[in-house]
């Protein structure tokens, strides 16, 4: 019985190493310049290098985010969908979490607070143009 309970003790160990998948933060600090750059955006890496020369912001900004959850960043710019699309040719693997030297880097961060933002000033944008244009024709 103990060979069984050894084996199974083995077996479960070999489940939990396979379970830890995806590129660790330590990987990905390791991709922090401007000809090789890996961003983690929403609990996913993504090899940007090629799209730096592209990037409408320019390549440095992305940079900004290297070797730490990129997350809020990307959504503090408010993105199109388009650039969501975009970003998904980029993909390399599942992101495993773990702290950058840089700082605090959490595996998912909730990417909400930036749209939040985005709901409240959208509508008064709105209703200022709209007062504006009223104004301005009359």
């Amino acid at each position: 019985e103990e060979i069984t309970t050894h084996n199974g003790a083995m077996a479960e160990d070999e489940a939990k190493e396979e379970q830890v998948k995806g590129i660790k933060m330590e990987e990905v600090e390791k991709h922090s310049s401007i000809d090789d750059l890996w961003l983690v955006i929403d609990g996913k890496v993504y090899d940007v290098t090629p799209f730096m020369d592209d990037h409408p912001g320019g390549g440095e900004i992305m940079l900004s985010a290297a070797g730490k959850d990129g997350t809020q960043d990307f959504e503090d710019v408010g993105h199109s969908p388009h650039a969501r699309e975009l970003l998904k040719k980029y993909y390399l693997d599942e992101f495993a979490g773990g702290v950058g030297s840089g700082g605090l880097g959490l595996a998912k961060k909730s990417g909400g607070g930036g749209m939040s933002l985005m709901a409240v000033l959208l509508p008064i944008l709105v209703v200022i143009m709209a007062y504006a244009a009223m104004n301005l024709t009359a």
